[in-house]
């Protein structure tokens, strides 16, 4: 969502609200007439600002600091943010903490720059303040320090900074601090994508892949991981492989794909490691090379990625790819992946066991993994569980 897009919906939220003004208080809607203005000016926002913020002190009995023909929109930003200062604590507990945060971020500016990026943030707090009544007031338990917000939000638009822009993208991204709010998030990701951070190129990539907060598409997500991929950042670059392997965005290439993959190995990611050896196991736009395949696989394996380590249990318990049959390196691989929840290495585990397959029978112990992957809503586990509790009782 870049400036130009995000102008357009701000001019269609404020035609929203000027359609609806019978509910809302008559200098908000004078207000909304300076919004739409091109010239738009920080002292405007300023008081708007300071209106909403005395309103909500009056409703809650509190005195408040009255601004009175302030000499220069210097003073008016100093009155500002004494009466936000001085009436901290009730204000906590009337606004929702991410809105307080941008209470205090857009307060805080010296200087308007990202006009639209402003605009929409404000128009945030208009939209609560115009619906807000006792039940929208809440506490949360804020993580984030309210000065680290302020000074994030003050360098990505007065700095134009892309390293905070991806910071502010990061904290809307996650439901910890603030609420989540996918479109903040892709506005400060495409922000700092558009000065080419490989780190938010990928992260907005994400979104348009998954839909999250825009329509979903695949040739966006395929641009913007190559453009973070082509700088060297291994998670677009395995992203990226995938697309090409699945035809997602692009027409299938197997030999793009590839070469993907193994940039992506090169830099540590295990999961391209792993989808390697699908690649050299299967012969996908390459000759089939089980070797190679079991190396990529033991190597996803060993550094932890789960379907590798239960891909291995399988090789070593069918005795695949030139592999003696080992049920004993079988069972260290599949409870490395039942460590990590794996449901199928839980339903093999009781297999194996409830079987006898490594030389013993342990009824005790087939149905203790059997019980792990039903718990997890296995219905082959649970038949089985069955079956062996019928025998016992027989």
């Amino acid at each position: 969502m870049n400036e130009q897009h995000l102008a357009e919906a701000n001019r269609q939220r404020i035609e929203k609200m000027q359609c609806s003004h019978q509910d809302m208080k008559d200098w908000l809607v004078q207000d909304l007439l300076f919004l739409s203005q091109e010239n738009l000016q920080l002292s405007t926002i300023q008081k708007i600002l300071y209106q909403m913020i005395k309103d909500l002190l009056k409703n809650h009995q509190q005195r408040y600091l009255k601004i009175v023909h302030p000499k220069s929109e210097e003073d008016l930003h100093e009155m500002e943010l004494t009466m936000l200062a001085e009436n901290d604590d009730v204000l906590r507990e009337v606004i929702p903490f991410d809105l307080y945060v941008l209470v205090w971020q857009i307060a805080s500016l010296e200087h308007l720059s990202h006009v639209e990026i402003i605009l929409d943030d404000l128009l945030d707090v208009i939209t609560w303040y115009g619906q807000m009544s006792e039940e929208d007031a809440q506490e949360v338990e804020e993580e984030l320090e309210l000065e680290e917000a302020i000074e994030l939000y003050k360098q990505a638009i007065e700095q134009d900074d892309a390293d905070a822009q991806f910071e502010l993208g990061g904290i809307y991204s996650t439901d910890e601090v603030v609420s989540f709010q996918a479109q903040k998030a892709i506005k400060w990701f495409q922000a700092a994508a558009l000065k080419g951070m490989a780190d938010a190129q990928y992260a907005l990539g994400n979104y348009y892949f998954e839909g999250i907060g825009v329509t979903e598409s695949f040739e966006h997500a395929f641009k913007l991981y190559e453009e973070a991929a082509l700088q060297g950042h291994a998670d677009a670059a395995n992203n990226l492989a995938d697309m090409y392997l699945n035809g997602e965005g692009v027409a299938v290439n197997y030999e793009a794909a590839r070469q993907w993959f193994e940039k992506a190995a090169q830099s540590g990611v295990v999961e391209s490691m792993f989808t390697l050896g699908i690649i050299h196991e299967q012969g996908l736009g390459t000759a089939v090379n089980e070797k190679q395949a079991l190396l990529d696989y033991q190597q996803s394996a060993e550094q932890g990625y789960v379907e590798a380590q239960y891909r291995m249990g399988g090789i070593y318990l069918e005795g695949k790819f030139g592999q003696k049959r080992d049920v004993n390196h079988a069972l260290f691989w599949y409870e490395k992946a039942a460590e990590q929840y794996h449901i199928d290495a839980f339903y093999d585990l009781g297999f194996i066991w409830s079987n006898g397959i490594a030389g013993i029978r342990n009824i005790e112990k087939g149905i203790h993994w059997y019980k792990k992957a039903a718990i997890q809503g296995d219905g082959e586990s649970k038949l089985q569980l069955g079956h062996l509790f019928y025998k016992v009782k027989a």
